[in-house]
């Protein structure tokens, strides 16, 4: 069977493999071939992918998965793979940082653009007759 992952960021795997192994909150679900067709959501979670003797891990946030004609279809809001769950969990965990870093930079950038506005319009006596 067929996989494929993609990601808000655009972010794409795809890959054939032999089964799947879901784990979500409500625990894990394994998809063989000749699967009767499923919709899943993970809020949190991981997927790991065998085929042949090698194991791939995917860590996903805020995903829907679906499974019919034996294809594995996988949108996700964020998503990281990796050979093992740690590393596969590791690189997640590292970009959802810098992109939270990045989100405070940006906070902060915009803070301070708008004071720096607010006292060239004092300045400016901008507003006043």
């Amino acid at each position: 069977m067929i996989y494929h992952a993609l990601t808000q960021q655009g972010k794409t795997y795809t890959d054939e493999i032999e089964y799947v192994v879901i784990h979500n909150e409500d625990g894990e679900l394994a998809i063989l071939k000749d699967h009767t067709p499923i919709i899943l959501q993970v809020r949190e979670g991981y997927i790991k992918l065998v085929s042949d003797k090698t194991e791939r891990y995917i860590v996903i946030e805020q995903g829907v998965i679906e499974f019919k004609n034996n294809e594995l279809s996988i949108l996700s809001l964020e998503a990281q793979m990796g050979d093992t769950l740690e590393k596969a969990r590791s690189t997640f965990d590292l970009m959802k940082k810098e992109k939270l870093n990045l989100a405070k930079k940006e906070n902060v950038d915009f803070s301070k653009l708008e004071r720096e506005l607010k006292e060239n319009i004092t300045k400016g006596k901008a507003g006043q007759l």
